[in-house]
């Protein structure tokens, strides 16, 4: 944040309560404002005193308190943005759905409709964080246009492990600055996503193709979209489209889509390429020449392997920096050939990013993705539950390479 701000932290309980007051010494210690907002459950965790000798202020935690029943308007006047950290199942869900019972869920809907960015960073068991209650309510948080940060992955305060655990403090001030500090006419901010199956023929009204619908990429685009990219979306004729809002182009084949998709790198400057297509590893030889083939009869095919076009993006793109994410999909593989077949699409030297996804975690009501960066070693890796926890976490990591460039 380059210019000091009035921050409001809004505080459940949690374990991670006692890690969160850093943020507090860390904004005093920029130079911002810092008022805290509690549950009476995060007083179990950590002290009116500590709050308030770190914040220099009064904490809100009574709506009903001598002198400040009108409170939660006046303090979500005075804040630049909210953020609810730690952030528990209980206050998620309680913010989804409207129910304004305490100092915290009284303010957090104040503060609705000011232009206030508004935060949640999640604190939680794993079972908490998967419950299909708080996973409905995360999703329509992110469509009302609050920012969600992730979970980290590790050791639980209840000795389990898995997703749940509060980022780190410095991890928290670096993603809610880079959001905050986005600028999309600014810092450019245009993607290129491709979706859907290529479909290579065997003769005039044959094909070889593949199950993919090309969803993911339209659900991908839409929401990148409505968070201020300029997206186009190059994906398969008959693959589902994004909805009104991404510019679109369209292929059928292989040969088609690398034709436009180096044309559309090479003709316009593009900050990130998605690509999320699936891509035919073979044609047949002959194809449509073939003409139509009699039924009924042996069909020997020859196919020719076709090159690897995440490879060759930066190659062709007009803008040399062009970050390039990379899609792996599998099919019931263990943890570490998963692992290697993600280590091998990075080794082509292409990709930046690679988001894997396997098919037995795929179905209509579930979708997960897993995201990998080579420049952690090992490589870091980060589980996402849907499309939105997606699109958050690569414009997240997007934002942060801009703001590097530029600062």
């Amino acid at each position: 944040m380059t210019r000091h701000k009035n921050i409001l932290l809004m505080m459940s309980g949690s374990i991670a309560c006692a890690k969160a007051t850093s943020l507090i010494s860390e904004w005093v210690r920029r130079g911002h404002q810092v008022r805290v907002a509690c549950t009476a459950s995060a007083g179990q965790f950590v002290g009116r005193a500590t709050l308030e000798g770190l914040s220099g202020h009064a904490v809100f935690d009574d709506t009903f308190e001598a002198g400040r029943v009108m409170d939660h308007i006046a303090l979500a006047q005075w804040a630049d943005l909210l953020v609810a950290c730690p952030c528990s199942s209980n206050l998620i869900n309680k913010f989804a759905h409207g129910i304004a019972d305490d100092a915290v869920t009284t303010l957090w809907q104040g503060a609705w409709g000011r232009g206030i960015p508004q935060f949640i960073v999640p604190a939680m068991n794993t079972r908490m964080w998967h419950y299909p209650a708080t996973r409905e309510s995360v999703a329509r948080l992110e469509q009302w246009g609050v920012h969600v940060l992730p979970t980290a992955e590790g050791d639980l305060a209840c000795g389990e492990k898995g997703e749940g655990r509060m980022l780190e403090p410095a991890d928290i001030i670096r993603m809610i600055e880079s959001v905050l500090e986005y600028q999309p006419k600014a810092l450019g901010g245009k993607v290129l996503i491709t979706g859907g199956g290529t479909r290579e023929p065997i003769d005039a009204v044959r094909y070889i193709g593949n199950t993919s619908t090309g969803r993911t990429s339209a659900q991908l685009a839409n929401a990148m979209h409505e968070r201020g990219m300029a997206v186009t979306w190059l994906g398969a004729r008959s693959a589902i489209h994004p909805q009104k809002g991404p510019d679109i182009i369209e292929y059928e084949t292989f040969d088609e889509l690398q034709e436009r998709l180096f044309a559309a790198v090479s003709d316009s400057h593009y900050d990130l390429v998605v690509q999320a297509a699936a891509v035919a590893d073979f044609s047949p030889v002959g194809g449509e020449a073939a003409g139509k083939m009699s039924s009924g009869e042996a069909l020997t095919l020859e196919l020719a392997p076709n090159p690897k076009l995440i490879n060759s993006i930066r190659s062709h793109s007009l803008n040399p920096a062009v970050r390039v994410i990379g899609f792996k999909l599998t099919a019931g593989a263990s943890s570490k050939d998963a692992r290697q077949a993600v280590a091998r699409l990075f080794a082509g030297g292409g990709v930046d990013l690679v988001v894997h996804n396997d098919m037995r975690e795929i179905d209509d009501g579930h979708h997960r993705f897993r995201l990998f960066s080579e420049a952690e070693s090992p490589m870091l890796e980060g589980t996402l539950e849907n499309v939105d926890e997606l699109a958050a976490r690569l414009l997240e990591w997007q934002v942060s390479h801009m703001m590097e460039e530029t600062a």
